[in-house]
């Protein structure tokens, strides 16, 4: 039998096998602990008090257990915070297990009070090891595993349950009752152990940690995060009801079961094989279904399942209520609970951030949980007095529709809460931020404002007009200080001025001193004034705007499509006019004419054309403006998404293949490189399609998380992705993104030779010279046709691309990049660059070994460092637009390098903010090591 494939049949991934075997094992250990327990336990109660003296014994001990439980639950929400989790837990576990071999010893002197208290303690610590497992499993897992590998974990918590619940009949028979609890102690000994050799998980990144505090503190951790999530407020009220629901079954079934086997060894053999029998349905429910249901309909249905469960559950016994009907019912709320929802409602918890998670569970299971059990024992007693269970019954009945509607409602937010989880890291806060409020009333924020209007800095004087002309109570020094300012010799502030006099319709200045800014030659000027137009578009006519439109500054273009686009029925605001713009070689052009086409109602065909015909440039910004129009293009935009998709799967395969590939060369490596840009590039665009019919407010944060170096975000995003929009095309993009690199791709040559047909041209060029370089050139013959770009520049290219500046440049960049840059020589002692110069180049050094020196004020040259091949130079002259602060000098013969102007490099750093990135890491590396 092939085991890999068992295990991967499983959703094993290569790498998580011992971890994910050493956790499943512990949920087996505790499991079969506990079903011997709660077998040898229930037994013992039913034959001590009897079918006569359960109606009134029953909603008691319901009341004590979930006293007791909440009593355990709210210790161990402190012991969390103050004590190592592992062992914390295993000195639960242990403690446990000797207080069940205490109270066995006071049973063995004839004390059957003590049985009660034993029932007690086998259920409130059953309850409490589910929660420790749990807790264990959601420290190791993130999100995506917690759906893929949960119901595995289910299946082996259920195979240890299977085993105990079998034993405790032939073990009750030969050895006793009794001796089943002892068998629990020693278990849960053992699960200890284990516990201890576990691998532990590493730390992840989180937004805040809980530290040690007031025990009060500690208790309002899982509080406090439980209230501010509409998500988990749900859960819990899901819990008091869930918990109310289990023990309305239980009463009846109890009731049913100790009249129908008065003998005590009778009862426990039944109770052992109806046990069994949950144990071996939910076995396969977990294995074989859970992971379907979850993969094509959410964990949420999961979640669902049990209380329509007990919808059905309790009609059936209104019409006939008898011990198989009751064994029926049982029977199925415990397959469907074990095996499809536990999980489901484990998985909801991966929204709360890591460090957090435990408190949650704890008090969910805790407080809410067993508030549920206490309510239910109250509700119960209210029925003893009556003739039969139906009031029960009717009870059950309403819980479960309520049950129901609360699913539901968290069914509907679980996404929403996946994002908002996404949102608690402090970059997305900073990125995604609503914009404050100024409380400009108040007399020092005024003075302060006010202050600000003689401030040297123009920026401080522009935010200052800015806040005057929100208020509406100006006073006449203040009208006098903004007639002062209209006259300002910054254009932005002028601009603002404007701005703030356009408040009073019949003043003419704002559109006299918009129109003087637009006239002018400036391009700062003009750009302050369009960005005013923009905003008040009542006060510049169109005519001034036009001329703008076709000039060479692209901050200029920008600003004056964002400005015409604001003009209702303007020409150039017109859905082809920024269409064409799309296209635009500036990125910010492009920007401006996305954000314009975003809010037009007529755009969504004209975008989709793009997405379809567009250049690469053009559907990237085409992305960006149709989550406005998802609705109304949603077909078409799926099915393009869905060709991305396609298109990624098959670029993972060729990328595993190209690896494979024996001959390591810069031509397989670039290859390879470019099918990992191709791939993110596609999935991308899959991403942004999805996010903008399901969450269109969210695709950058999408974006970011599904990148984030954090592995918590990663997961949550991609479950997030899976809950959004089309869930059909949700499940093919989260499967490309979850299985790249696990495919072998096939044959090396094969799939090279059918990239040389590939409709990318670089794909087509650059797979043709790797087989044109292999050894086994004639089978390569053929494949060169393939190759349709002149590569003359491509020797230049694999230098500019072991520079981490460009490395993650596409290879169109890279190639304008290497038409552009001139090569050099220069001999030693010669001078590459002279300090104090000013120079607009950066040189790449590709051979050889240069020293920067700098020459103190008494002429002493003070040596500072010295750069090799692959550094580049220069880039500061070039980014501050000042004279050159050091002497580079060739400290080897034959230093040669690559020239690029510094219009080349500036355009490249606005363009690709990776780029930008990639220089500021360099930057700091070399600040951090001077």
């Amino acid at each position: 039998m092939d085991w890999g494939r068992v295990v991967r049949g499983l959703g094993v991934r290569p790498g998580e096998g011992r971890i994910v075997g050493g956790v499943g094992l512990f949920f087996a250990i505790l499991e079969a602990a506990r079903g011997f327990g709660e077998v040898g336990a229930e037994a013992q109660l039913l034959a001590r008090f009897g079918p006569s003296a359960l109606p009134t014994t029953l909603p008691f001990l319901f009341i004590a257990l979930g006293t007791v439980s909440l009593a355990v639950s709210l210790g161990y929400a402190v012991g969390l915070a103050r004590v190592t989790r592992v062992r914390l837990f295993m000195g639960i576990l242990v403690g446990v297990a000797g207080l069940l071999l205490a109270q066995r010893l006071v049973l063995a002197g004839g004390a059957t009070g003590i049985v009660p208290v034993m029932w007690l303690t086998v259920f409130a610590s059953g309850a409490l090891s589910l929660t420790i497992a749990w807790t264990v499993a959601g420290a190791t897992f993130d999100a995506r595993q917690a759906k893929r590998l949960f119901p595995l974990l289910t299946g082996a918590a259920i195979g240890g349950s299977f085993t105990g619940t079998l034993a405790s009949g032939p073990v009750a028979r030969v050895a006793g009752v009794e001796t089943l609890v002892v068998i629990e102690a020693v278990l849960l000994t053992l699960a200890a152990l284990l516990l201890w050799r576990l691998p532990r998980p590493r730390p992840r990144a989180t937004a805040s940690t809980t530290a040690r505090g007031s025990m009060l503190g500690n208790l309002r951790v899982g509080f406090d995060t439980v209230m501010r999530s509409p998500l988990m407020r749900l859960v819990a009220l899901a819990y008091v009801l869930l918990a109310v629901l289990m023990f309305s079954v239980s009463y009846p079934f109890l009731i049913s079961a100790s009249s129908a086997f008065p003998d005590k060894v009778e009862l426990a053999t039944a109770l052992g094989l109806l046990s069994t029998a949950v144990t071996a349905c939910s076995f396969v429910a977990s294995l074989l279904l859970a992971n379907r249901l979850y993969a094509r309909f959410g964990v949420a249905v999961g979640a669902l399942a049990l209380p329509l469960v007990y919808l059905l559950g309790f009609g059936l016994w209104i019409v006939r209520f008898t011990f198989p009907t009751a064994a029926a019912v049982r029977f199925t709320q415990q397959v469907t609970q074990r095996g499809l929802s536990n999980a489901a409602w484990s998985a909801f918890y991966n929204v709360i951030p890591a460090d957090r998670r435990a408190q949650v569970l704890a008090f969910n299971d805790g407080v809410p949980g067993q508030v549920g059990t206490i309510l239910s024992g109250v509700l119960l007693l209210a029925t003893v007095s009556m003739v039969s269970l139906e009031p029960v019954f009717w009870l059950g009945i309403v819980t479960a529709i309520v049950a129901t509607l609360v699913v539901l409602g968290i069914r509907r937010r679980y996404a929403d809460s996946l994002l908002a989880a996404l949102r608690t890291g402090l970059a997305e806060q900073v990125l995604e931020g609503a914009p404050g409020s100024m409380p400009l009333q108040r007399p020092e924020v005024r003075a302060a404002v006010s202050k600000a209007l003689d401030a040297p800095d123009p920026g401080t004087r522009r935010l200052g007009v800015s806040f005057l002309g929100r208020v509406d109570d100006l006073t006449a020094e203040e009208r006098a200080r903004l007639d002062l300012l209209a006259d300002d010799p910054d254009p932005a502030v002028r601009a603002e001025v404007a701005i703030a006099l356009a408040r009073d319709p019949s003043d003419p200045r704002p559109a006299a001193i918009l129109a003087s800014l637009l006239g002018g030659d400036s391009d700062a000027a003009q750009i302050a004034a369009l960005d005013a137009a923009g905003r008040v578009p009542s006060i510049v006519t169109p005519a001034l705007i036009d001329p703008l439109l076709d000039v060479a500054s692209p901050a200029v273009r920008a600003a004056a499509i964002t400005a015409a686009a604001a003009q209702p029925g303007h020409a150039a605001s017109s859905a082809a006019s920024l269409i064409d713009a799309l296209d635009d070689e500036a990125r910010i052009v492009r920007n401006a004419a996305a954000s314009a086409l975003a809010t037009r109602p007529d755009a969504g065909p004209h975008l989709v054309g793009v997405l379809r015909a567009g250049s690469q440039r053009a559907q990237d910004a085409a992305l960006t403006a149709i989550p406005g129009h998802a609705a109304a293009v949603r077909n078409d935009l799926l099915a393009w998404a869905n060709d991305h998709i396609e298109r990624a799967e098959v670029l993972h395969r060729a990328r595993a293949s190209v690896a494979a590939w024996p001959q390591r060369t810069d031509d397989r490596d670039f290859l390879e490189t470019v099918l990992g840009q191709r791939i993110r590039r596609s999935e991308d665009r899959a991403i942004a399609s999805l996010v903008a019919v399901g969450a269109p407010t969210a695709g950058g944060l999408m974006r970011r998380s599904l990148r984030s170096v954090d592995p918590d975000a990663r997961a949550q995003a991609i479950e997030a992705l899976d809950s959004l929009g089309d869930r059909q095309l949700g499940h093919a993009l989260t499967a490309c993104l979850e299985a790249a690199g696990e495919d072998s791709g096939g044959d090396p040559l094969s799939m090279l030779k059918q990239l040389t047909q590939d409709d990318d041209p670089w794909i087509r060029t650059l797979s043709g010279r790797v087989l044109q370089s292999a050894s086994n050139a004639d089978e390569a013959e053929g494949s060169m046709p393939g190759q349709d770009l002149a590569t003359t520049e491509i020797d230049t290219m694999f230098v500019l691309r072991r520079i981490p500046l460009f490395a993650g440049l596409d290879p169109e960049d890279l190639e304008r990049i290497a038409m552009v840059a001139t090569e050099h020589e220069w001999a030693e002692g010669e001078t590459l660059i002279r300090e104090g110069d000013l120079g607009d180049s950066m040189m790449i050094l590709t051979e050889g070994t240069v020293r920067v020196v700098h020459v103190d004020p008494d002429d002493q040259e003070r040596f500072i460092r010295t750069y090799a091949a692959g550094d580049h130079i220069g880039e500061l002259a070039v980014l501050r637009d000042r004279p050159r602060a050091a002497t580079v000098i060739a400290q080897t013969g034959g230093v040669r390098g690559l020239v690029l102007g510094g219009e080349g490099l500036r355009a490249i750093l606005r363009e690709r903010p990776e780029a930008a990135m990639a220089m500021l890491a360099t930057l700091a590396e070399r600040i951090t090591f001077q």
